[in-house]
């Protein structure tokens, strides 16, 4: 999927590398082509081994791939990632096994976090090895920091961050944000 002519990776991928010393790309299995069609080979790509288990699997493949001590992860579908946002959540994960941002209350955002590597990887393969799928079910067995809404918020007032694109309409919605920041 596109968003201003760039596929939505692309928005992601470029953010990352401006944080990152590495940028791991987790892919399914079968998609090299298309995505080192879009992104070239200044990336490293990595396929899930196991099919249809879902965002757990690429945490655990791109966390064994990754040579960090620390791994700030997100989704490929949110192009208006902030580099601000990143940057803090990578700070505060520092000492821990990982931070994770809140959005609301109750909700975490586990795919827009930064893990410790090792740590972290031990113990999303345990959730797996359970037949779970949640990143979040991993959270009971790491030391995290859980940042606060209005800490992100003061980065990124409408936590456009944390935008998936999941939709026609999720497109149209940021079709029309872009349209508002011209």
């Amino acid at each position: 999927m596109r968003l201003d002519h760039v596929p939505l990776v692309k928005h992601v991928a470029d953010v990352l590398s401006a944080v990152a010393d590495e940028v791991v790309v987790s892919i399914a299995r079968g998609s090299l082509r298309a995505y080192s069609d879009v992104l070239g080979d200044q990336f490293l790509f990595v396929e899930d081994h196991e099919q249809g288990i879902g965002p757990l699997e690429g945490l655990v493949q791109g966390l064994t791939t990754a040579r960090g001590n620390y791994v700030l992860v997100s989704p490929c579908d949110t192009p208006f990632l902030k580099r601000e946002v990143c940057e803090a959540i990578v700070e505060v994960a520092k000492g821990k096994d990982g931070a994770v941002p809140r959005t609301g209350r109750e909700y975490v955002e586990p795919l827009h976090g930064a893990y410790r590597r090792r740590t972290a990887c031990e113990a999303f393969k345990q959730v797996l090895s359970t037949g779970d799928r949640a990143p979040t079910q991993a959270f009971r067995n790491l030391n995290l920091v859980f940042i606060d809404e209005g800490a992100m918020r003061a980065l990124d007032p409408e936590l456009v961050s944390f935008w998936n694109i999941n939709s026609p309409s999720d497109l149209r919605k940021a079709e029309d944000h872009l349209a508002r920041l011209r």
